[in-house]
């Protein structure tokens, strides 16, 4: 009984047999399907985070050639899209199909707090901010035996304008003060608190008031800057320097005599007493030495009081550097440093005097790299290098009475060497000139390379209008108002910000 109990079990048992393999391998099946939907999923997760990537930084990079006006252009050029010239974050398994860039203007009263730059047409329609769509498909590897083949995915990005966030940067401004820039209007410019067409000098210090209102005197995690000494505050970002030209005598006693003023010019007379500072709204024309006598080029050194904060909106009128271009409380006014005249142009002094001052000169940054920080010259001029043998001379004999606009070009030259970005204002130069210099070289010519490179992105040609010249210098930015020319370095000084995608849709 027992062994035919058994043989019936043995026979069930037997017949199960296999069963578990067949189990297993619908499992094996089932998990290999999953798997292979997991790697599918995997990389189109992937694929999505990278094109994310592409998008943001197309759109960064789109914000930060805003100011070139070439937004679009350079959108297109980091999408990856090689129909659309793109030559960056191309990607194996993912086919870019669409790249649309956009550009708005974005309501700085709606979002205050954004530090949005103003909305200023460059070339490309006024703007300050651009969002990139971007649109691609993804090649699936398993998803292939169900018939999907691809995938399609799209991200969106928005950012600012350069003009939101600065960099720390050492600026010195090197102002034209020759009499040129003081005895001529420009009636193409408008300039608050000036009634009639103001001197070209009276533009220039006004635009230098647009950049000063753009850039961070100290840095935006404080509320307000620490209490200025000697013009600078603690922890600055941007700081500037002032100089000028032709050089004053270096005498600083008041009722001193000026042992090297300039001798042989007469228009207006040198004076032969030291006067006050020539920020500090002195009632006559300060003293002035020929460019070979060692004169003082330097007006005032690196100040960060111009504005109490990041965030605020108005100058400060007691800061020097503010009173020197024109902005300061009453009694000063336009213009702040004046325009002596009595000296012909001459470059390359006050390029030398402006590199040797950078190398010289430390600020100093808690947590800043020094080697992150920029150093940066702006030079206006509306002339042309002419200077006498007379108005070179003096005790010294560092720069010969020939070829002035080659000397100009060479010391920018060293200056650009040394990681210097030298920003060119040609205003009002013409397109013949340069008396002293054989060859290709004019006052336009000149100018273009005294700046860095690109020409496109550092040069600018400001016509005067009215009693000046309206020439627009070959191969200059294509900026011709000159408060927007300070306004369009404030923003090549800053770097672009993502922002949130719904922020576009208060465009105007």
């Amino acid at each position: 009984m027992r062994r035919h109990r058994e043989s019936v079990i043995r026979r069930r048992r037997d017949g199960e047999r296999g069963q578990i393999v067949a189990i297993i391998a619908l499992m094996l099946v089932l998990l290999s399907a999953c798997a292979a939907i997991a790697v599918d999923i995997g990389v189109v997760y992937y694929s999505h985070e990278e094109l994310m990537a592409a998008t943001q930084a197309a759109a960064l990079a789109g914000g930060g050639a805003i100011p070139s006006g070439t937004g679009k252009a350079t959108a297109k050029a980091y999408s990856g899209d090689a129909a659309q010239g793109g030559t960056y974050n191309v990607r194996s398994n993912m086919n870019i199909t669409g790249v649309t860039p956009t550009l708005g203007c974005i309501s700085q009263t709606t979002y205050p707090n954004l530090q949005i730059p103003p909305c200023i047409n460059y070339g490309e329609g006024a703007a300050n901010a651009i969002q990139v769509r971007e649109t691609a498909t993804v090649r699936t590897f398993f998803a292939q035996v169900l018939g999907i083949n691809s995938v399609n995915i799209g991200a969106t990005a928005t950012a600012t304008a350069k003009g939101g966030q600065f960099k720390p940067t050492n600026i010195v401004i090197v102002l034209d003060s020759t009499n040129s820039m003081g005895n001529t209007t420009d009636s193409g410019c408008t300039v608050p608190g000036v009634s009639g067409a103001p001197t070209p000098e009276q533009c220039a210090q006004y635009g230098v008031q647009q950049l000063l209102a753009e850039m961070d005197p100290c840095q935006s995690t404080v509320s307000s800057c620490s209490t200025p000494s000697n013009g600078m505050v603690t922890n600055p970002v941007n700081v500037v320097a002032l100089m000028t030209f032709p050089g004053l005598c270096s005498v600083t006693t008041a009722g001193a005599t000026c042992p090297n003023k300039a001798t042989g010019v007469s228009n207006p007379p040198v004076q032969s007493t030291y006067t006050s500072d020539d920020y500090a709204c002195p009632s006559i024309n300060p003293p002035i030495s020929a460019y070979n006598n060692n004169p003082a080029y330097l007006v005032l050194p690196y100040q960060s009081d111009y504005r109490a904060s990041d965030t605020a909106t108005a100058l400060s009128t007691s800061s020097n550097v503010v009173k020197a271009v024109g902005g300061g409380a009453s009694p000063c006014g336009m213009p702040g440093i004046k325009t002596p005249g009595g000296e012909g142009t001459f470059y390359a002094g006050a390029i030398d005097a402006a590199q040797a001052y950078i190398t010289a000169t430390s600020v100093t940054r808690a947590g800043v790299d020094p080697s992150t920080v920029q150093n940066i010259i702006i030079f206006l001029s509306d002339g042309n290098a002419n200077a006498t043998a007379t108005q070179m001379g003096g005790s010294a004999s560092s720069y010969p009475a020939s070829n002035e606009c080659a000397q100009a070009v060479t010391r920018a030259g060293v200056a650009k060497a040394a990681g210097t970005l030298i920003y060119s204002v040609s205003y009002g130069s013409e397109n013949s000139g340069c008396p002293t210099d054989a060859g290709t070289y004019t006052p336009c010519y000149t100018m273009q390379h005294m700046a860095s490179t690109p020409s496109a992105q550092y040069f600018f040609s400001v016509p005067k209008s009215g009693s000046g010249t309206n020439t627009v210098c070959p191969g200059a930015r294509s900026i011709t108002s000159l408060n927007q020319v300070f306004t369009a370095i404030g923003e090549d000084l800053t770097t672009s910000r993502l922002i949130l995608n719904s922020t576009f849709g208060t465009a105007l």
